[in-house]
């Protein structure tokens, strides 16, 4: 009777160790995605891995507290990441992620060249067009 009265208490105990501990993850996911203001996406920010060679990045995300889809992820010096290159972002998400330091390209478009300053020397520039 004294073990299985240790083997539920031990079990309570366990109980409550887990319910601290899923109560302590919802707190801290709550503080690991921020909203991006005036919208209703989110965001998490990663820090930069030198193991890995990834700079620190920002994944948004289509609702709130890292909700719904991923939208985009960006590096800090305003490059795609995870596949991002190409990404037009909205203004509002450049002015925030500038705000904590990104560096977004003033055309919004993750990891573009600036047509003006490419040289003919270096580059070949096509044009297609849909209506050929």
């Amino acid at each position: 009777m004294k073990r299985f009265k240790e083997f539920l208490k031990e079990v309570k105990l366990n109980e409550s160790k887990e319910k601290k501990l899923t109560e302590l993850s919802l707190a801290l996911e709550h503080q690991t995605y921020k909203n991006i203001s005036g919208t209703q996406n989110s965001l998490r920010i990663d820090p930069q891995n030198t193991s890995t060679l990834t700079q620190r990045h920002a994944h948004v995300y289509a609702k709130p507290n890292g909700g719904g889809k991923q939208l985009y992820s960006v590096n800090l010096d305003g490059s795609g990441h995870d596949g991002s290159s190409g990404t037009v972002i909205p203004a509002s998400h450049a002015d925030h992620l500038r705000r904590l330091g990104f560096e977004i390209p003033v055309n919004l478009a993750l990891e573009s060249l600036d047509f003006e300053s490419l040289s003919p020397e270096l580059y070949e520039i096509c044009i297609l067009d849909d209506d050929v």
